[in-house]
């Protein structure tokens, strides 16, 4: 995607840009981004002027509200579940100088359809300066697993649409990344048109970029036999088929032209016929900041008490739609820091962000445009 290649041309680090991500929190902790704000916010350090002050929320009572499970918000600066540090650290941040990071890599087939590769350099987010906002809408399910609703993410944007941007010319969150979604029942609300699509095209409208994952029901398969598999069409999830937002479908992390688009990836067209997904972003195995459960899966966990940043620098590798949504969201954000006159603009930046797309070869609702391409974003303007 060219980002380290617009970072030495346009310095487009992400500098002076926010981004929300609504999600099952930020690991404030964590080392990867100890230069952001919201390191010392976790820390208990309030910036009175900083960007992100005070900014960060926790949505998760809203999640079946009355319910034991349902506690009292917190700041939204921890993350139990991994799943949002890994998005967030996909986006911001970056490992520190000197340290040496533990990376856990995928136990993945050697032996046929994987590109090896060596880790080189440090472990960046997409737009390694942008300051990150966290709001948490997700918990623990009595099963175990982790859940959020409608509600809760209808709260979270309408919080920063009319709590935080209060001046809609004066922005001070520029996007949103969200990393989640549901199957929906069209016979309850036509694609696009839900509650939740209609708080996302809302938000768009006071200039605010919000990027969706595509979800990750575009395949199926017949009694378990993963050989007899067929693609399914109109699988983008909710709230991904909203009109305004960027929809994002998945691809191979380095080889997209030769594997194309990850066969689980959401593929359009949505059930009222428009095209979706917008594009794609690597999704296969990315590595990313590992915290809580996602740091435990990997086997990375600190040893008790450790509280040094040399035992708290992990990393893991996840898979799915949720870690290409970040992409095209650092993407953006380094666009934006290098073209900031397009702030507050979000269907010029979707126009650009589409237009600069590298086609793949593949249908186009699978791939929508193609495959995100900050430089070419960049030079095109």
């Amino acid at each position: 995607m060219k980002a380290d290649a617009a970072w030495r041309s346009y310095d487009a680090r992400g500098h002076g840009i926010v981004w929300a991500v609504i999600d099952s929190g930020i690991d404030a902790c964590h080392p990867h981004f100890s230069a952001l704000e919201l390191a010392a916010e976790g820390r208990g350090d309030v910036q009175p002027q900083g960007l992100t002050s005070q900014l960060h929320r926790d949505f998760s009572y809203l999640v079946n509200p009355g319910t034991p499970a349902a506690a009292a918000p917190g700041t939204g600066l921890s993350d139990d579940s991994g799943h949002g540090t890994h998005v967030a650290g996909i986006i911001a941040g970056c490992s520190p100088d000197g340290l040496a990071p533990r990376v856990a890599d995928s136990n993945e087939v050697t032996d046929g359809g994987y590109v090896q590769r060596a880790r080189v350099g440090q472990l960046s987010g997409m737009a390694p300066a942008c300051e990150l906002v966290s709001l948490k809408v997700m918990r623990r399910s009595p099963q175990g697993t982790w859940i959020t609703s409608s509600s809760a993410v209808i709260r979270a944007l309408t919080y920063l649409r009319s709590e935080v941007n209060v001046d809609p010319g004066l922005l001070r969150v520029h996007g949103v990344n969200m990393s989640l979604g549901c199957e929906w029942r069209p016979d309850q609300y036509a694609a696009g048109q839900s509650p939740l699509c209609q708080a996302v095209n809302q938000l768009v409208a006071s200039g605010v970029v919000v990027v969706v994952s595509a979800g990750n029901y575009g395949a199926s398969t017949t009694r378990g036999d993963s050989a007899n598999t067929s693609a399914i069409m109109g699988s983008i999830t909710e709230p991904a088929h909203a009109q305004e937002c960027i929809a994002v479908g998945s691809t191979h992390r380095e080889a997209p032209h030769a594997f194309g688009v990850t066969w689980t990836s959401g593929k359009g067209p949505t059930l009222d016929g428009r095209m979706k997904p917008d594009v794609v972003a690597p999704g296969e195995w990315i590595a990313s900041a590992a915290t809580g459960q996602v740091r435990a899966a990997a086997g990375l966990d600190p040893p008790p008490g450790a509280t040094d940043q040399k035992s708290l620098l992990t990393y893991a590798e996840q898979s799915s739609t949720s870690m290409a949504a970040p992409h095209v969201s650092g993407v953006i954000a380094a666009f934006l820091s290098a073209r900031p006159e397009f702030i507050g603009r979000p269907d010029q930046v979707k126009s650009l962000l589409t237009q600069s797309a590298t086609d793949l070869g593949r249908e186009r609702y699978a791939q929508g445009a193609g495959l995100v391409d900050l430089m070419r974003m960049l030079t095109n303007v």
